[in-house]
């Protein structure tokens, strides 16, 4: 090939490449591939299931695309494709996480689409063991296992006030949690209907994070007649960094049971808007470039439910080989009480049995930018 042509190929490139760098657009991704030994009490005979197993898993490694164009002085677009990549079945398939369009300026940021509402958001950045077996929404967002606050919505809308000396409002309203196939005319039904509420009020500023939230959904459904029910929960959130490589962080949770929980002692009648509260303790100190992490929590009982809770704790070492790159080992286990069955991140417990796993571990991040 001569040297016109390579030139040619070369300023090509460059015009194709052009929009994208105007337009600011950023590839990004978390490869978060562990492999791990998993145990629970279940007995294998009687249960018919194995009471240990050795797995690989891709603990929600994700790509993404994003970015931004500036409209005027006041006004840019933003916007988010992102997916969950399966990394140990090589399954590339289309598992939505928060994808959206919006708008922002100095007024604040409004933005649709698919997203975390803030009962989910505002405690994830504070979650040491984040997309590990260790997750803290082993717990948190979940009642007896069952996952009731710790979601993302389709149709959902985002308002985040902008900051004023540290403090901020995030509220999220989705206008129908059953999906997009039902949410627009002639196909919208008249009932049931169903939507979610969310805000919470952050402080962060310096070493301090604190944030109070809440959230409401009428889309507990009753299993005997097909009604809906509200079901609400509040958190307070918290995170301190004292400097020196060591940060504490804390949640407090109350929140309402959505029905078919299958608690054993409730009935259909009483499944949905029985309370339990929960807290979440964790601690990490970096030493060179290791920090060692351990975490605590519990979930009392559900009202009038005797037996419904769990204590689960965390203890991991991550080392970190650059900015972006990191191993990690941890054990984590679940204590479920006899009519519990809490489990860990992406497996289920086990009615009054304890699950645990032993996790080696590798989260690498990689971006455009």
């Amino acid at each position: 090939m001569n040297k016109r042509k390579l030139v040619v190929l070369a300023v090509a490139g460059m015009l194709a490449a052009a929009p994208l760098v105007a337009q600011a657009i950023e590839v990004y991704g978390d490869v978060r591939l562990s492999i791990d030994m998993s145990k629970n009490e279940q007995d294998p005979v009687t249960g018919g299931r194995d009471d240990s197993a050795l797995s690989v898993n891709s603990n929600t490694s994700k790509l993404g695309f994003k970015g931004s164009e500036k409209l005027s002085d006041n006004l840019s677009v933003i916007w988010q494709y992102e997916t969950e990549v399966e990394l140990d079945n090589g399954d590339m398939t289309v598992k939505g996480r928060d994808t959206y369009g919006g708008l922002k300026g100095s007024w604040g940021l409004l933005k649709a689409g698919k997203l975390s509402n803030p009962m989910k958001s505002s405690s994830s950045k504070i979650d040491i063991f984040v997309n590990t077996r260790a997750d803290h929404n082993v717990i948190v967002g979940y009642v007896n296992g069952v996952n009731t606050f710790d979601n993302r919505f389709d149709n959902t809308i985002w308002y985040s006030t902008p900051k004023f000396g540290g403090v901020k409002l995030d509220l999220s309203y989705t206008t129908d949690s059953a999906g997009s196939k039902e949410d627009a005319l002639p196909g919208k039904l008249i009932s049931p209907q169903k939507s979610v509420t969310s805000f919470s009020l952050n402080y962060d500023k310096g070493p301090f994070y604190v944030a109070v939230v809440t959230e409401a959904r009428n889309d507990a459904k009753l299993k005997d007649d097909g009604q809906y029910e509200d079901v609400a929960a509040t958190k307070l959130v918290g995170r301190w960094d004292f400097g020196q490589g060591t940060t504490v962080g804390f949640i407090y949770e109350n929140a309402e049971n959505a029905a078919g929980a299958e608690v054993a002692p409730m009935t259909l009648a009483s499944a949905s808007g029985q309370a339990r509260s929960a807290f979440y303790l964790n601690a990490a100190h970096k030493v060179g470039n290791t920090t060692l992490k351990a975490a605590y929590s519990q979930a009392d009982d559900l009202d009038n439910a005797a037996g419904t809770g769990a204590t689960h704790y965390a203890l991991g070492a991550f080392k970190s080989y650059s900015k972006n790159t990191e191993l990690y080992v941890l054990y984590t286990a679940t204590n479920n009480d006899a009519n519990a069955k809490y489990g860990l991140k992406d497996m289920a417990g086990v009615e009054g049995n304890t699950i645990s796993a032993f996790s080696f571990g590798l989260n690498k991040r990689f971006s455009s930018k």
